[in-house]
């Protein structure tokens, strides 16, 4: 099993719609059998995936066990709970998906006040902030999973990032986006260096290393690559090429890039995953249907030119899936 988390420091970067496509076209082209983590507090992830009624009939549900509800016998000091969250399934889109909540949002002060404890190498703190990474380890059964966060670098996120083997990192050609890379370059640098110190006080204080899933935990993020959202483009001799600004920001941002790859020692060509086009016609319709893009039909309300737009998805989903799946496999 690989689990891999959405996230850049930047909104708007169409990350959801990335993740739950390429999850779609995992498990429907590739034959994966994919699980979908919606640790968002925002839930946008649970209500793509999802249909309306659905959805409000599992949050509802008196029976319902959320990923927040995982985390209350940790806040009471009494261990991991034996139970996962409810798993329930996703038509349209062939994957598994343990839904959002956004009370998940309230355990941020919980996180961060057992990462100071962690970083001091108390065993509590560990228990707090490596909950999320026994939660992934529990489902060894799936090939994939896939766990989409929102745009911060609070606790819950660091917590997500260090329970998982990969991250990919959605990115649109723009300053924000550019400096989004910068502050994620730092914050793992500063996350990196207080857990391997943790790490090693922990055991002079306590005489052993801190397991999950009987393997003691380190710093194991890996960096999978990114995926560019289409830019405004001019074609010279055939070639596309960026125009105006988005040349300079676009080379300031593959000096990012490449810095982001050096502290994970992996070569930056290895981590171009491919791009995204312009879909933002049919995203609505994708969004409505409660399906892939490319799996859109007459059905959905696809008419005229909606169908090359489909096509194109279909094209450009599958491909940065292909090499996702081979860029993992050589890791």
């Amino acid at each position: 099993m690989k689990s891999i988390a959405f996230f850049n420091n930047k909104g708007g970067v169409g990350k959801t719609t990335l993740l739950c496509n390429l999850a779609a076209s995992l498990a429907k082209v590739h034959n994966k059998k994919v699980l979908v983590i919606d640790a968002d507090p925002q839930c946008n992830a649970s209500a793509y995936l999802l249909p309306e009624e659905q959805l409000q009939s599992i949050l509802m549900d008196e029976e319902h066990y959320s990923v927040d509800a995982f985390y209350e016998p940790i806040r009471r000091g009494v261990g991991y709970p034996k139970s996962i969250p409810t798993i329930v399934k996703s038509e349209r889109f062939s994957v598994d998906l343990i839904v959002g909540d956004p009370k998940l949002s309230i355990r941020e002060d919980l996180l961060a006040t057992d990462w100071a404890a962690t970083r001091n190498g108390d065993p509590r703190g560990f228990q707090t902030t490596y909950a999320f990474k026994e939660l992934v380890s529990r489902f060894n059964n799936y090939d994939f999973v896939l766990i989409d966060i929102g745009p911060s670098l609070g606790a819950l996120n660091r917590s997500v990032l260090l329970a998982t083997d990969f991250f990919v990192m959605p990115l649109s050609v723009d300053i924000f986006s550019m400096m989004a890379v910068e502050n994620i370059i730092k914050s793992l640098t500063s996350w990196k260096r207080a857990l391997e110190d943790a790490i090693e006080r922990h055991y002079k204080e306590e005489e052993y290393y801190f397991e999950i899933d009987n393997k003691k935990v380190q710093w194991d993020l890996n960096f999978a690559g990114y995926v560019m959202q289409q830019y405004r483009a001019k074609k010279k001799e055939g070639v596309r090429q960026a125009v105006g600004a988005f040349e300079r920001i676009i080379e300031k941002q593959k000096l990012e890039l490449n810095e982001l790859s050096n502290f994970f020692n992996i070569s930056p060509e290895l981590t171009d995953l491919g791009e995204v086009p312009t879909l933002s016609s049919v995203v609505p319709l994708s969004q409505q249907a409660h399906a892939p893009i490319f799996d859109l039909g007459a059905k959905d309300g696809v008419v005229g030119a909606h169908y090359t737009r489909v096509s194109e998805a279909a094209e450009f989903f599958h491909k940065i899936s292909g090499k996702l799946i081979e860029r993992l496999s050589n890791d």
